[in-house]
């Protein structure tokens, strides 16, 4: 590791497409942001490749999404539907972890269905280790996150913790709607092509899985992480709140 040992933002969020953080992460980010934690998103690439949409209406609705986190968002450039593991995406994602000097990463899980989804869990892991490497050829100070937080989507991977975002639920669907192309919208005769998002059961089956997480740990809505390591807990009486809190209805 190199002389500098100060972090800089609180976490980075990495998705293969401008919409992937906010389906998997957004509620978690919108309740770091409330206690005043500080971040970035970083998107593998533009999302061109998407049936609904061009990559300069996704560029559009990632920075609408940006706005409405009050969060920076970078871009990496590479290329949609052909995210692969190599040094050359690892080195652009060093040189962006070695600028913001993130204390904590989320991604994808590598059991996504997605070929992108998984390529980018790879090149987190192994960008984040290399960009703590005193001696290694690329821009910046070293600079080695302290933990990474797999997402856990439409999988069996058992999570190693959920963080309640009933408080802002409805916030977190107002971030997805930000990308208009995307998904379903029945007023909308501008984005044309059927996918997944786009289809009217998409953001009921977003909810039903946040509701399963919630059900979990006894609350409305949650999100869901893995992560290789235990993550510790510092006060284990914070774990000991009322079931399914009253102030705990949508907001």
């Amino acid at each position: 590791m190199g002389s500098k040992s100060e972090a800089g933002v609180d976490y980075m969020a990495i998705g293969a497409h401008p919409d992937d953080i906010e389906i998997f992460a957004g509620g978690t980010l919108l309740r770091l942001n409330a206690l005043g934690r500080k971040g970035v998103l970083v998107d593998m690439t533009d999302g061109g490749m998407g049936t609904r949409g061009t990559s300069a209406i996704r560029v559009r609705e990632a920075a609408a999404a940006a706005k409405a986190l009050k969060t920076p968002r970078e871009q990496l450039g590479e290329p949609d539907g052909k995210v692969q593991n190599t040094l050359e995406a690892q080195w652009k994602l060093i040189e962006i972890i070695r600028k913001y000097r993130p204390r904590i990463l989320f991604t994808h899980h590598f059991s996504e269905e997605h070929p992108d989804h998984e390529q980018t869990a790879l090149i987190v892991k192994e960008a984040s280790f290399r960009a703590g490497l005193s001696k290694l050829d690329c821009k910046g100070e070293p600079w080695r996150p302290k933990r990474i937080f797999y997402a856990v989507g439409n999988t069996s991977v058992t999570p190693s913790f959920c963080v309640d975002i009933t408080p802002c639920w409805e916030s977190k669907m107002r971030l997805l709607h930000c990308y208009e192309s995307q998904f379903h919208n029945p007023k909308s005769r501008l984005f044309k092509g059927r996918t997944d998002l786009a289809g009217a059961s998409f953001m009921e089956a977003l909810e039903i899985r946040a509701r399963f997480w919630g059900l979990r740990i006894k609350r409305r809505h949650a999100e869901a992480f893995w992560c290789d390591e235990i993550a510790e807990v510092g006060d284990p009486t914070m774990l000991g709140g009322e079931r399914f809190p009253a102030s705990g209805s949508r907001k």
